[in-house]
């Protein structure tokens, strides 16, 4: 049988009275808890090889959608705002450190069918390629790319919301043609 998240009070131990609906409140202590949404940080890093401006992107090594393409991102932690969250994610991610205090936002959604998970986008100031350095493989990522433009995406992309936030800023720059994903 498997756990079911908030079933006792964390606060007095009590369990919750069934049916498990949220809000749920303690019928000993009176807390209430909610089932928030997660507030994901993703950022866009915009990259610059050979006259071409690019997006940093990571091939996952975890899954879901192990070995596919993403964008880097992540779960915020609850100390971090959505862009100190998203600098984090960056450096951790592809070994790349970018100022949070330049990240522009850019599109907020809900993921699909349930909208838990609610995926901030921001774009990030352009780095030249030589401005990466040097990337270390880790347990979330095997790989460090770029991709190009908007055709193609949805095939190598792990996310469906990640290629619709590629297009658009690949749109919004009149970028056109295929993926043409590079490791960098």
């Amino acid at each position: 049988m498997g756990l079911t998240r908030d079933t006792f009070c964390s606060f007095c131990g009590t369990a919750y009275e069934t049916p498990l609906r949220y809000p749920r409140t303690c019928t000993s202590c009176k807390t209430q808890v909610w089932a928030n949404p997660l507030p994901v940080s993703v950022v866009l890093v915009p990259v610059v090889k050979e006259g071409r401006t690019g997006i940093l992107v990571v091939r996952r090594a975890i899954e879901p959608r192990k070995d596919k393409l993403a964008i880097v991102g992540g779960f915020l932690e609850e100390h971090e705002t959505w862009a100190q969250g998203g600098a984090r994610e960056v450096r951790e991610e592809t070994g790349v450190v970018i100022d949070p205090t330049k990240l522009v936002p850019f599109w907020f959604t809900s993921t699909e069918p349930k909208p838990n998970r609610v995926l901030l986008f921001s774009i990030a100031s352009p780095l030249d390629i030589t401005e990466l350095g040097t990337y270390v493989r880790d347990k979330e990522t095997s790989e460090r790319g770029l991709v190009f433009g908007p055709d193609g995406l949805d095939d190598v992309f792990a996310f469906p919301l990640h290629a619709e936030a590629a297009r658009r800023f690949f749109d919004a720059r009149s970028i056109t043609g295929g993926h043409g994903y590079v490791i960098a």
